[in-house]
Formats: C-alpha cells, sequence, structure tokens
C-alpha cells in the first residue's frame, strides 16, 4: 500500500539555520537538497513523499506545533526530520531520535541504524536515542501524530566527519531512503 512520508528538514524557520559545521555550512542549507533527493528516492520506489523546508512561526515551539499541525493536513504515515550534530571537534558518530513510547518511532529508528551501519560501517553508531518532553527534539516527536524520527548523522563541529558526509551527500541519501524504505516494508 502507497504511504506518504515527510521529509522535514530541520531549522526551517527565519533566522533559524540551526549549526553550522566547520566549512560555514549550515544544517538547513546542507539539508535541504538531501531532503528533495530523498523524497525523489521515495517516490521512485512508489511511495509518496513530501518536503516540509520552511517552518512558520517565530519561535521552536511555534514552528513544532506548526510543524505537527502540517505533517496531520497531509495525512503522512510517517516525518523524518534531518538535522546534523554539533559539540567538540573530536565528537563523532551519527545517532537517532525517537519518541519514548512510539514503538513505531522505534521501529523506525532501528530501521534507520541499520540502513546508516550498512551504508557507512567505518562510521561510529552512537545508537538509539529515547526522547522525552524535556530532551532537545522532544516536541517534535511528541506532537507528531505519526511515527517520527529525528537523524543526526554526524557532528559537523568535527572536520574530517563534516569533510565524508560532504562528499558523500548521495550515500547519504540514499541510507535515509533505505531506512524509511525498510520501515515501511515491515508494515
Amino acid at each position: 500500500m502507497k504511504k506518504l512520508v515527510a521529509i522535514c528538514v530541520g531549522h526551517s524557520r527565519p533566522n533559524d539555520n540551526g549549526a553550522v559545521n566547520v566549512d560555514g555550512v549550515s544544517e538547513w542549507a546542507f539539508n535541504q537538497p538531501i531532503a528533495k533527493r530523498v523524497c525523489e528516492l521515495i517516490e521512485q520506489a512508489g511511495h509518496s513523499a513530501a518536503l516540509i523546508d520552511r517552518y512558520e512561526g517565530s519561535g521552536y515551539s511555534s514552528a513544532m506545533l506548526w510543524l505537527a499541525k502540517r505533517l496531520k493536513e497531509l495525512k503522512v504515515d510517517i516525518a523524518v526530520e534531518l538535522h546534523f550534530n554539533s559539540a567538540g571537534p573530536m565528537a563523532t558518530g551519527y545517532e537517532f531520535l525517537h519518541w519514548f513510547c512510539s514503538p513505531n518511532g522505534l521501529t523506525l529508528a532501528s530501521k534507520m541504524s541499520k540502513a546508516f551501519a550498512k551504508a557507512f560501517p567505518d562510521q561510529r553508531n552512537r545508537g538509539l536515542k529515547s526522547i522525552n518532553a524535556a530532551d532537545r527534539g522532544g516536541l517534535f516527536l511528541r506532537k507528531s501524530h505519526c511515527p517520527a524520527l529525528i537523524c543526526e548523522p554526524f557532528f559537523g563541529s568535527n572536520a574530517k566527519d563534516s569533510a565524508f558526509f560532504s562528499a558523500h551527500r548521495e550515500e547519504l541519501a540514499k541510507a535515509y531512503a533505505e531506512g524509511v524504505l525498510n520501515w515501511l516494508a515491515a508494515q
């Protein structure tokens, strides 16, 4: 059965482009073209995809409430938000954030993690992160009516990781699409 997948670009509200990698590229600028490619790959596989790359709202809370409403209006079956982490220059690895009491969100995170382990076997897997209301990303994960996932594929503050993923954008898009499609196939 054909499903509708929302690929959301984190930090998509005016004046919030998110973290900046070591090359000065914001999360939004890095992820927006990748999100478009993920949508293409999902559609090529026979599902529908909605790219959401501009959020309304003046602050994080209002933007997440707007996004939750938009996802419900579109009747999406799954929502994936693209980001990248930032910390010290030695921080490395990928991780996936899911709502703590969503079994489908946990399964989605697991499928995405397996797709990344296959695509990027030399990258550090930081695991699946169970998020509650007090944690980063909690409002997006909690308010979405469907299984939702926040993807943090690397640390933009790590020069080696940032260069690697900048050079492997197509592989990154394919890993995202594979994780989503594997989850859809299991439904």
